[in-house]
Formats: C-alpha cells, sequence, structure tokens
C-alpha cells in the first residue's frame, strides 16, 4: 500500500482479513502487497478468488474492493467475437440468477466480479462479495465448460 493509505482502505484491509480468517484460511499466506494495492488469493471449492483494496491514486478518486474469479477460458481466436450463445448465456445470467455480482470478459477469461468503493463499507458487504463471487464461480464453471466446451479457469 501508499505510506498513508486512507482510513478506509486501512478498514477495508480489516475486513477482507478477518472474513478470510473465518473461512478458515490464514491471510498472512494469501496476501500480496504491491504498492497502491493489497491483493489476496483463495480458492473456494474448483474457484480460485482473487480480492484486492486499492488505494486512491491519480486515476481513482477513492479507494476501491474488487473481487474476482475466472470461470472458464474462452477458446479460438481471441480476434474473433465471443459465442452470440454464451454472451446470451452470461448476461440472462446476470439478470435472473446473480446477486451482487456479474458476469464479464477480462482477457481470455470469463469471470464473475464484484466491486465497490471502501468508503462506509462494512464487514458484511466484504462477506457477501466474497461467497458471491465464490458461489457463483463455483456453481458456473462446471456448467460453462460442459455446455460451451470451454476449459474451467481453473484447470488451465
Amino acid at each position: 500500500m501508499s505510506e498513508q493509505p486512507s482510513e478506509d482502505v486501512q478498514r477495508a484491509i480489516g475486513f477482507v482479513e478477518a472474513t478470510i480468517a473465518a473461512l478458515g484460511i490464514d491471510p498472512a499466506k494469501t496476501r500480496h502487497r504491491r504498492e497502491g494495492h493489497c491483493t489476496y488469493a483463495l480458492r473456494r471449492g474448483s474457484a480460485r478468488i482473487l480480492v484486492a483494496v486499492h488505494a486512491p491514486n491519480a486515476s481513482l478518486a477513492e479507494g476501491r474492493l474488487r473481487v474476482v474469479a475466472p470461470v472458464i477460458r474462452l477458446v479460438g481466436d481471441p480476434a474473433e467475437p465471443a459465442d452470440p450463445a454464451l454472451l446470451r448465456f452470461l448476461l440472462e445470467a446476470n439478470a435472473r440468477d446473480l446477486v451482487g455480482a456479474a458476469f464479464g470478459i477480462s482477457g481470455p477469461d470469463v469471470v464473475v466480479v464484484a466491486e465497490r468503493a471502501v468508503r462506509d463499507l462494512d464487514r458484511s458487504e466484504v462477506e457477501a462479495m466474497i461467497r458471491n463471487v465464490g458461489r457463483a464461480a463455483d456453481r458456473y464453471d462446471d456448467e460453462l465448460s460442459r455446455v460451451f466446451g470451454a476449459p474451467r479457469a481453473s484447470d488451465v
């Protein structure tokens, strides 16, 4: 983190670490600090979950908490658009099934992501974000792999 991270950022880090500890994982073993942010990598079921707390900077007016889990790896030519049936499935799942998180595409991966500002963040929100993202990724990775023939992100 930067030399003087904001109170909100420090509080968010504390909530993240308490949530990870409550899952039975030692936060110190999953923590990576770099200038401007603190990240955690953990696994829930078959899903890999990345949690990042970002301090404010020149392009980020306030601190952010971002939770992301890769679900499947897209196959085929990266320059080609993704399968329209897959995109429709993801958008329908966003509207119908996901709460507080959404599917997206990041590089070669379909991901589940949740993000919010750290201002006025409380521990229950952190817990919900991590659990919702992990639950969705663990639920959908097998189904998306089977239906669309894409490898699970946790297998690549």
